[in-house]
């Protein structure tokens, strides 16, 4: 499918404005919706482009899916592990873990995988999908026919981890772009298009964030715009909880796009759990207006140190000159 003519001279006005540098985050919302349709599904672009073209709370996505697999994880260590358990997948057990199967081997490392077990991240997923029933009424899983020893030893290798690791980087939505307005033989500078990447990727973390998620089973989850570090440390050491000193850190690490969760079932419902969903290498300093800093003597609890903090909110927009700023302090003003 090509791009009508009509709508192509519409792109190219657009591509003309973030060439020249002369455009806003308005301009890279109809850049995504505009491209959308001729973008692969599943891919990190259409996973973009759906939250301009769907700004409404996520039930599905690269993102949803990675937030997910998370909670699950947290909760199966609680409800397990942390409560001294051991899972019988001879019995009927919660649905959520059969789902943690699936996320858990997508997560592994194929090589270990394979030379620990003999399989491949492929072929076990088609195994549990073969060997267990999920009856989706009451959300409870239960075996199917034969079930071999190896098997059963690769899924409670695939369980016996927590793989935190983002649903993608920023860099892989740059590149997804290129090859949709590649293949539509859309005409663009590559040299004047790569000078204003940092800023599109500015329009894209304040597109995501703060967008809710429904997850399986009903957690309250949503995302925000963030730092690796949300404070770093100028002078001294810190007082750790065990009484140890710490020098770090001493920056702020990159820009981050976080999902937060709340439990809702389990022993630990109401924990909070937070984990990376897009990954960037923009440094804080060079894209954060300054009234986001806040420098000053660390709290009493840290002892003699000084730190800098950098105060985000769920809310965040872009100035003019393409600064990243609290929603709330661009009202009636910048």
């Amino acid at each position: 499918m090509a791009i009508p003519l009509k709508e192509l001279v519409k792109l190219n006005q657009v591509i003309g404005r973030i060439q020249s540098g002369g455009f806003d985050a308005n301009d890279v919302d109809n850049l995504l919706v505009k491209l959308r349709p001729y973008a692969k599904k599943n891919s990190v672009f259409f996973e973009i482009a759906n939250y301009a073209a769907h700004p409404d709370a996520r039930d599905r996505g690269l993102a949803q899916q990675s937030m997910t697999a998370f909670v699950d994880t947290i909760r199966f260590f609680t409800e397990y592990n942390g409560a001294n358990r051991q899972l019988n997948i001879d019995e009927p057990f919660p649905g959520y873990v059969y789902r943690l199967f699936i996320s858990q081997t997508l997560l592994a490392d194929e090589k270990e995988l394979k030379a620990q077990h003999k399989v491949s991240r492929s072929s076990l997923i088609r195994k549990i999908e073969s060997h267990f029933i999920l009856d989706k009424k009451i959300d409870v899983c239960s075996i199917r026919g034969k079930f071999g020893v190896e098997l059963r030893k690769a899924i409670y290798y695939v369980i016996g981890f927590i793989y935190s690791r983002p649903a993608f980087d920023i860099s892989d939505f740059h590149a997804g772009l290129l090859v949709v307005l590649r293949s539509q033989g859309v005409r663009f500078d590559e040299e004047a298009w790569s000078a204003q990447i940092d800023r599109i990727s500015l329009a894209i973390l304040c597109l995501v964030s703060n967008t809710d998620y429904v997850l399986p089973g009903g957690e309250d989850a949503h995302c925000e715009l963030n730092a690796e570090n949300q404070f770093r440390l100028v002078r001294g050491r810190r007082k750790l909880p065990d009484g140890s000193l710490c020098a770090e850190p001493v920056s702020f690490g990159c820009l981050t796009i976080t999902g937060v969760a709340t439990l809702k079932n389990g022993p630990r419902a109401g924990l909070q759990v937070m984990f990376p969903l897009i990954s960037t290498d923009l440094v804080p300093r060079d894209h954060c207006s300054a009234e986001l800093f806040q420098s000053g003597p660390a709290p009493d609890e840290w002892g003699d140190c000084d730190a800098e903090i950098i105060n985000f909110a769920r809310d965040m927009s872009i100035t003019k000159d393409f600064k990243l700023a609290r929603t709330d302090s661009l009202i009636g003003g910048d």
